[in-house]
């Protein structure tokens, strides 16, 4: 004979079973746009080091990401983090689909998909989708008359990612592909017009990224109008205020011994909530190329 349950296990009981449907149903909705970017100004995209040890064994583990607010009040001059920054909560969560076939043996020109959820694991309610077809990162060598060559990086099957919200596209990234092979540039499009070109600044007549001091630890990508070339500014003489997306400092550790990357992305004012989430999948393809 079973058990007879008491008033206080009958209404445990009755609460499991009427709260596990309502999570599964939690984690197949969907979050807007609104929700996850809208009071945003920018983002702290923090990669983990999530399979280092199948990195050890040659295969390329699937990329994932923690997102958390930022503001520049938390970047010190040239890409340092101030304390705190790192601990803020996590307010999304982005994990690569890839095939294994695809990891291990196209590496860096793998096709793949990136979904982003919300709160600070997997499972959460899904954001937006950013998708990346198969590329082509090779070197063409160009024979030279001294008998030296010069390699230049093939044009046919660029880095690409286009971001959808429930099937729509909102936008497409793309690398840029030009005579100076050496500055890597990307292409900010909505509806088949460019909005942005991302790029650093640039030195020797365009040839090679500027080179800063002041314990300037990485490159910072300045938004530029794409009719104009003039940088989006926002009005600020600082080039630490500008809007940009750079990678950052994220503590001797993180750096020294995983290939993990972070990135602090300040989006130009007035970016509505669409753009915001299409800089993020920016973000992404400037970490995968």
């Amino acid at each position: 004979r079973p058990p007879t349950l008491g008033p206080a296990s009958a209404a445990m009981a009755g609460y499991n079973m009427a709260g596990a449907p309502a999570q599964q149903l939690m984690g197949g909705s969907s979050v807007s746009l609104e929700d996850a970017f809208g009071s945003r100004d920018a983002l702290l995209v923090k990669q983990t080091a999530r399979g280092c040890l199948q990195e050890c064994m040659g295969c390329e583990a699937r990329s994932e990401y923690k997102i958390s607010a930022m503001d520049f009040g938390y970047l010190n001059s040239g890409g340092w983090l101030k304390e705190g920054a790192m601990t803020q909560q996590d307010e999304m969560y982005a994990l690569e689909e890839s095939s294994f076939f695809m990891r291990c043996c196209w590496r860096d020109g793998r096709a793949m998909e990136i979904n982003v959820t919300q709160g600070a694991e997997e499972g959460g309610p899904e954001i937006v989708t950013y998708e990346k077809p198969c590329g082509c990162p090779l070197n063409m060598p160009i024979p030279t008359d001294d008998g030296s060559n010069i390699y230049c990086p093939c044009c046919c099957m660029l880095p690409e990612l286009t971001t959808t919200k429930d099937g729509a596209e909102i936008s497409k990234s793309k690398y840029l592909c030009d005579l100076y092979c050496c500055v890597s540039k990307f292409s900010y499009e909505e509806e088949g017009g460019e909005v942005y070109i991302l790029k650093p600044d640039t030195c020797c007549g365009g040839c090679l990224p500027a080179c800063h001091c002041k314990r300037q630890i990485s490159v910072p990508y300045y938004f530029h109008d794409p009719a104009t070339g003039e940088r989006i500014t926002d009005g600020e003489d600082d080039d630490e205020k500008q809007p940009q997306i750079r990678k950052v400092w994220a503590g001797l550790k993180k750096e020294c011994c995983t290939t993990a990357d972070t990135f602090a992305v300040f989006f130009p004012r007035g970016t509505d909530v669409r753009r915001k989430a299409g800089i993020l999948g920016l973000t992404f393809l400037l970490d995968f190329t």
